[in-house]
């Protein structure tokens, strides 16, 4: 019975063993990467900005902006390695609910590299010809204290960046990253601009001057100073700040308006929202990577040597008699003895 019982527990030992394994090197890389069916929104607001009304060709100043992010991950496109996330992001004014801005990206990525690929129907706005490279909006899992190349939307190309030190947020231990992206021109206006709006005296002498109209030819220029801060032990988004630049240029390289300035940062809302997802990812990455594994391990090792204690047998000893038993014995043969020797009476 006992040896039984031993084997039983060799047996369950192995089961826990291999348990503790299969999470560690197999379970642990299926369950901590991106999801792929992620929904989430973000709300970023800039007070005191600037910008260009189109409508009425004027500059709005002092405005409060707000800017919305949804992300919606599109899991029939998406694969054990890959996942492919839809983002929109709309710029508003809420006091005229103008739109001013409006992106648009399908983001194919690595879902523990966050290495962004060009498959699935990866695009900025309708655009399946940029080539998207470096990481977007989902950081490794596992984040270094280095530079990234991060996808800049705007001028859709890649700029460096660079780790800048760490902080807390929502009570969350994040990594703070600065992306610096320098005036870069990202398109021309479509039939340029009055010339009285860009307060150039003598529109006549500069490129791409039209004489129907008497537009100018622009190009907007952008520039940005982006700050992200990120959960290190799940590659996810805490909170965001974009202080933006955009400029109208003419042809001849002068910068002549400013039509946008606007310093946004995400809202406390947000930020708590993202530090609560944060925070479940985590615990559950810790889960898969140390709990259980150290745990199944442990418990299979302790039922590993209880289990051969109880099925190996012992070895049988020989109880020696207790010394009082030993004399008796001995007496007992001596007076067989004697007796045997004494002559009988009929001799």
């Amino acid at each position: 019975m006992r040896r039984n019982v031993g084997l039983v527990l060799v047996g369950i030992a192995a089961f826990f063993l291999a348990l503790a394994t299969l999470v560690r090197f197999y379970v642990a890389d299926q369950v901590i990467a991106a999801p792929a069916n992620l929904f989430q929104q973000s709300t970023l607001e800039a007070t005191d900005a600037s910008y260009l009304d189109t409508a009425t060709l004027k500059i709005r100043k002092g405005v409060r902006l707000r800017a919305v992010n949804t992300v919606r991950g599109d899991a029939r496109a998406a694969t054990t390695k890959i996942a492919v996330w839809d983002s929109f992001t709309s710029i508003e004014d809420p006091a005229t609910k103008k739109s001013i801005e409006i992106q648009q990206q399908r983001a194919a990525f690595d879902r523990r590299a966050g290495t962004l690929y060009n498959i699935k129907g990866a695009s900025v706005g309708s655009d399946t010809g940029v080539r998207q490279s470096g990481i977007g909006t989902f950081w490794p899992i596992g984040v270094h204290k280095r530079s990234y190349p991060y996808f800049d939307l705007s001028t859709k190309r890649t700029w460096p960046a660079a780790f800048a030190g760490e902080e807390r947020i929502q009570g969350i231990r994040v990594y703070r990253f600065v992306q610096r992206v320098p005036p870069t021109v990202t398109e021309s206006v479509k039939g340029g601009l009055p010339a009285a709006l860009l307060k150039v005296k003598n529109p006549k002498k500069l490129p791409g001057y039209d004489k129907k109209t008497g537009n100018v030819a622009v190009d907007r220029v952008y520039a940005a100073t982006v700050t992200l801060w990120v959960d290190p032990r799940t590659g996810g988004q805490v909170s965001q700040e974009q202080k933006v630049r955009t400029t109208l240029r003419t042809k001849d390289g002068v910068d002549r308006l400013v039509a946008a300035d606007l310093d946004l940062k995400m809202t406390d809302a947000s930020q708590k929202s993202l530090a609560k997802v944060n925070k479940d990812q985590a615990v559950k990455i810790m889960a898969v990577r140390t709990v259980v594994p150290i745990g199944g391990a442990a418990l299979g090792l302790v039922l590993l040597v209880v289990g051969l204690v109880l099925a190996v047998p012992g070895r049988q000893t020989i109880i020696p008699l207790p010394d009082s038993a030993e004399e008796n014995g001995s007496t007992k043969k001596a007076d067989g003895l004697r007796q045997a020797a004494r002559p009988r009476s009929g001799d």
